[in-house]
């Protein structure tokens, strides 16, 4: 289909993407509606897309799906479908190199492809990241870790998403800048919707009428912080990553600790708000040298480090009871489930059970049944064969009278010296005795006479 627009939502981490991926795939129906296309089944499969994408190494532990080959797979089902609009959200397509968009791009020619980016404050931006990488088994307390990412050594994971200048850069290798979209994340106390409408804006479709309650990452806060950064520490270091995912982050850490209601709100300490100030500068200096088009206000992006950091010595003994309870609550969920799922799996036995011992004795029938007509057909078989050799009895009996009634009228019809001559001879065939003498005579009269 000519005219489609391929939209890829790539990032950045931290900016909204879990609330809007939550809306989009929260109303895809009414999206479709509207021409948008969301290939996959859910969000999992466009961040398997971008794994294989980017080339990301499956472990072969990892219980979860094998992503080789799925983006490619997207990139067909987009140019299959009848829609104008096609949209793939994962933040993490914002580390994508050079390499990856040309092979992105390319993937999905003909199609138009825009990029939408989502960026916000550093300051709030720096806090948010650091409960991520908590989340993700970080051992590194705030400050160390904001020292780390501030002066980096190269290749950390927080700059190939968050390094503007250069993922605009990256990505505009292969899209032009009228196709680069920029949003910029609203700031705390705006219309809860304007994100939503600032994406809807970029897609050219209306922000009304669909289920905009949907969930988004909440903040730890410095006691949950502290308290899973305390619990890496003492984890073991062969813990699984997609363990790591899926209890202490989307467990531990989303269900339980984030849901508490007092929370101490993590800042960027003073002492680094030159260095904060700088990097929001030189931000915002590189989205206006892109000349990408931004969507929002740059002056969103631009909010001074209020101080704070995290304190010297925090009590997580509360939130540790929390968490405690929560996962004792989790725990008892996930036993009821299992107990569920084996009472299911029991029944099912039975039930496979019962079937197999149906079919065994339907078998054993079928079994007898044919063991039955085989012995009826031996027999048949049987009283086939004996007719078969009681005519042929009968049929050489005929011949053999038939034989003997032509010998009669023959020998009838011979002179009574034949006669006798042939009836010695047809003795001498059936009697040894009669034989030998018939043997003896005949040499007797071969002998010469003297």
């Amino acid at each position: 289909m000519s005219g489609r627009v391929v939209y890829l939502h790539v990032g950045a981490p931290k900016t909204g993407t879990t609330y809007l991926q939550s809306i989009v795939w929260a109303n895809r129906e009414i999206l479709e509606s509207r021409g948008v296309f969301l290939p996959g089944r859910n969000h999992v499969d466009h961040f398997r897309a971008g794994f294989d994408l980017r080339g990301v190494k499956k472990d072969p532990q990892d219980p979860r799906r094998d992503w080789t080959g799925v983006w490619d797979r997207t990139a067909k089902e987009i140019g299959d479908s009848e829609h104008e609009i096609a949209v793939i959200s994962d933040e993490r397509l914002a580390s994508c190199t050079e390499e990856d968009v040309q092979r992105a791009v390319s993937s999905l020619a003909p199609a138009e492809v825009h990029v939408i980016y989502v960026t916000r404050d550093p300051a709030g931006l720096l806090s948010a990241e650091w409960q991520e990488h908590i989340k993700h088994g970080d051992r590194r307390a705030f400050d160390v870790w904001l020292d780390d990412t501030l002066n980096p050594k190269g290749h950390e994971w927080y700059w190939k998403v968050h390094g503007v200048g250069d993922v605009l850069r990256r990505w505009g290798t292969a899209v032009p800048q009228s196709r680069m979209h920029l949003l910029t994340l609203p700031t705390k106390g705006s219309d809860p919707e304007l994100l939503w409408q600032r994406f809807c804006s970029v897609l050219q479709i209306s922000p009304e009428g669909v289920d905009t309650e949907a969930r988004a990452n909440v903040s730890l806060g410095v006691e949950g912080a502290e308290l899973l950064r305390r619990v890496n520490e003492v984890m073991p270091d062969d813990f699984p990553r997609w363990h790591h995912i899926g209890v202490t982050r989307d467990v531990l850490a989303h269900r339980i600790l984030a849901a508490r209601s007092e929370k101490t709100s993590i800042g960027v300490p003073e002492r680094l708000a030159d260095q904060v100030d700088a990097y929001t500068e030189r931000m915002i200096a590189d989205i206006k040298d892109s000349g990408v088009q931004v969507v929002g206000d740059l002056e969103e992006l631009n909010k001074p480090v209020k101080g704070g950091g995290m304190p010297e010595s925090v009590d997580v003994a509360s939130v540790a009871v929390d968490g405690v309870s929560g996962l004792l609550v989790h725990i008892g969920s996930v036993r009821d489930d299992l107990r569920g799922v084996r009472g299911e799996l029991r029944k099912v036995r039975r039930q496979l059970a019962e079937e197999r011992k149906k079919r065994q004795a339907e078998t054993k029938k079928r079994q007898a049944e044919t063991k039955k007509r085989q012995a009826e057909t031996k027999k048949r078989q049987a009283e086939t064969k004996k007719r078969q050799a009681e005519t042929k009895k009968r049929q050489a009996e005929a011949r053999k009278a038939a034989k003997a009634k032509a010998f009669m009228r023959q020998h009838k019809q011979l002179p009574p010296g034949e006669r006798i001559k042939r009836c010695v001879v047809e003795v001498g065939q059936q009697s040894r005795v009669v034989g030998a003498m018939l043997r003896g005579y005949r040499k007797l009269r071969r002998r010469p006479s003297r």
